[in-house]
């Protein structure tokens, strides 16, 4: 199911945000202020009402340090405007389209927790987009238990894959939603986590885009089945991946035997970095 997810989200049409069918006059932001610890500063800097609240605030999940940033900003404004230059910006939040922003504000307290199989729950950061899509694709008949009372969400799009035109993604129900209100907790997808690991490869490989030596879209599910075995073979530092980045975007690694012998052996993982660079070294001469 990831590589459909992949493929359909390759697939979605894409929207400028000033083109997005909004249905009310307020937009809801979930901005995530690990990646945008200025958030709030650049929102005050303009000068405008900024009417936020912490997303962690009033659940028991408000000790945790870095908790997103709920936003609600008129339809158009300055504000929106910057706050949707902060979910831009490496791909850090969604936009909600709401009637009632309390309301809106209250389901996005209960989707933080979902039932995550194991007997216990999960804290579900459903602001990052991979993990949006992720949840949109896998949620078959829940999806309106997702959504809940909001009529759409809107998430950034990779920039360099998939579609031509603008930079986000909607997400919306079809026909008259089912959701009768947020009673027990959601529970997650069987196969989220396993989409939204290759949805985020996705995300960060376009991010890097240029570390991967600019990849085509076909290129994607090779590239990420790398990333798998990488990190099933203890190499998982960010800066050790991105070294990688041209290895990667190459052969699939379990069809080649040298590579194979690196990743299976004992060293460290640094020394296994060395190692596939020198090899593909020799294999380039």
């Amino acid at each position: 199911m990831h590589v459909k997810a992949l493929s359909d989200l390759l697939s979605e049409p894409r929207y400028n945000f000033s083109d997005l069918p909004v249905t009310s006059e307020s937009l809801c932001f979930i901005i995530d202020q690990g990646l945008q610890p200025d958030a709030l500063g650049r929102l005050y800097r303009l000068g405008e009402p900024v009417v936020a609240h912490g997303l962690f605030v009033g659940t028991d999940l408000a000790d945790i340090p870095d908790e997103p940033l709920w936003l609600v900003a008129p339809k158009g404004g300055k504000v929106a405007k910057v706050a949707v230059d902060l979910c831009e910006e490496r791909f850090s939040g969604i936009a909600i389209s709401t009637r009632d922003p309390e309301k809106a504000l209250a389901h996005a307290r209960w989707l933080l927790k979902a039932n995550d199989g194991s007997g216990g729950q999960s804290l579900l950061s459903f602001h990052k987009p991979s993990l949006w899509a992720a949840l949109a694709y896998t949620a078959d008949k829940a999806f309106d238990q997702l959504l809940g009372c909001w009529d759409a969400v809107y998430s950034p799009a990779p920039i360099h894959f998939g579609q031509e035109g603008g930079r986000w993604l909607v997400w919306k129900t079809n026909g008259e939603s089912t959701w009768s209100g947020d009673r027990a907790a959601f529970n997650l997808p069987e196969a989220a986590a396993k989409v939204q690991a290759r949805l985020g490869w996705v995300y960060w490989v376009d991010e890097e885009y240029v570390a991967f030596n600019e990849p085509d879209d076909d290129r994607l599910n090779d590239i990420a089945d790398n990333l798998d075995l990488l990190l099933k073979s203890n190499i998982y530092d960010g800066d050790h991946l991105l070294k990688l980045g041209p290895v990667v975007n190459g052969p699939l690694f379990e069809t080649q035997l040298g590579i194979m012998a690196i990743l299976q052996s004992k060293d460290e993982s640094f020394i296994k970095v060395d190692r596939l660079l020198e090899s593909a070294a020799v294999a380039r001469h």
